[in-house]
């Protein structure tokens, strides 16, 4: 039996999405990015979906309060 595992999704702040509407998709509707949170932490190429919905690992648990900066992960 396969597991499945369920990814988290939340809708970025606005700030964000304005800034990153302006840069290229990685792929077909997503872009692949950094994620720099306000401890210091940074998640790298997590996927942004329509550059607003960012899809994190099912272990992963971070509010979008914490994200101090987004970036392209290229």
């Amino acid at each position: 039996m396969a597991f499945l595992s369920m990814k988290s999704k939340f809708k970025i702040p606005e700030k964000f999405i304005h800034q990153l509407v302006k840069l290229p998709e990685s792929g077909m509707g997503y872009q692949l990015v950094k994620i720099f949170l306000v401890d210091g932490k940074i998640l790298r190429k997590r996927k942004l979906l329509n550059s607003s919905i960012l899809v994190l690992d099912p272990d992963e648990d971070i509010s979008s309060f914490e994200i101090e900066k987004i970036e392209l992960d290229r």
